[in-house]
């Protein structure tokens, strides 16, 4: 049984990590306000150093890394982060079928159909 603390939320977004003075770019795939799943096959993690993550130019948290699976690590935040920050950065996929979803424009506007050869 998963038993989290926080909700968490999707995110694939490439962010910057700081393992000492050394900078890295990771993935963020996994976030909520206790911790974050990220992507780091390049930086030197080990279990329980401490990282600083910058997600974007206004939200930053450090951490330690709880665990390491395959180039992947689980972070603990060293304080939570404020849930608007986590939903501003995470989405929530959507309930509806693939086949029933509908391309759009950045203005919402319904794409056409591709014509069929």
């Amino acid at each position: 049984m998963d038993e989290r603390n926080y909700e968490r939320f999707v995110v694939d977004k490439d962010i910057e990590c700081y393992v000492g003075e050394r900078r890295y770019n990771v993935i963020l795939y996994d976030l909520s306000s206790g911790g974050c799943m990220i992507e780091a096959p390049q930086a030197p993690l080990t279990d329980g150093v401490v990282i600083h993550l910058r997600m974007n130019k206004f939200i930053e948290t450090s951490g330690q890394v709880v665990w390491l699976a395959a180039g992947n690590a689980g972070v603990r935040f060293g304080e939570l982060l404020h849930e608007a920050a986590v939903r501003h950065l995470g989405f929530t996929p959507s309930d509806l079928p693939f086949d029933e979803m509908t391309p759009t424009d950045r203005f919402g506007r319904r794409l056409p159909a591709l014509p069929r050869h």
